[in-house]
């Protein structure tokens, strides 16, 4: 079984106290052992006592409870449909996270990482100068790189360029 489940992505398994050879405890400590999030539910149509008072001495975690069978059917769908929502919200959160990332981190312009640093620099209000030291460029270099950023923002001034950016998050 242990086999199987290192095949299988799950995170309950049910499984009968009759087992032969081992107790209900015994086997589901090893699966527990072996894989800690997975969740056993052990059943039995068996209506005898002894067993379920033994599994429930050892252990907390282990509640031993009447369902009927017909009940029971129903029960396995409630716990399929809940790992079901729980599965796809916690998949709609990951698609969330990534849209947002991806919105973020969008240049509709396509600046690049330099260009990118240097309109940081110009809306911190550092002058060519500052913006030359703090990159390790030239002046020149600079005036070019701003050339650049300036016709990708499609504006004609560092004041327009600096507005664009603030309004439409570009750094």
């Amino acid at each position: 079984m242990l086999q199987q489940l290192a095949k299988d992505i799950c995170n309950l398994v049910f499984m009968d106290i009759e087992i032969p050879g081992l107790t209900a405890i015994e086997a589901a400590s090893i699966v527990k052992a072996a894989y800690p999030d997975i969740n056993v539910l052990l059943l039995t149509l068996n209506e005898k006592e002894q067993e379920l008072t033994t599994v429930s001495a050892v252990t907390k975690e282990f509640e031993p409870d009447y369902v009927p069978p017909v009940s029971l059917s129903e029960f396995i769908s409630q716990v399929y449909e809940t790992a079901l929502q729980s599965n796809l919200v916690a998949v709609n959160k990951v698609l969330a996270y990534f849209r947002k990332e991806k919105q973020v981190h969008q240049d509709p312009y396509g600046l690049s990482p330099r260009e990118k640093e240097i309109l940081r620099c110009l809306v911190n209000g550092d002058t060519y100068k500052q913006v030359a030291d703090g990159c390790h460029i030239s002046v020149g270099t600079v005036r070019s790189h701003i050339m650049n950023i300036y016709r990708k923002l499609d504006v004609n001034s560092r004041s327009n360029a600096i507005v664009k950016a603030m309004k439409e998050h570009l750094v």
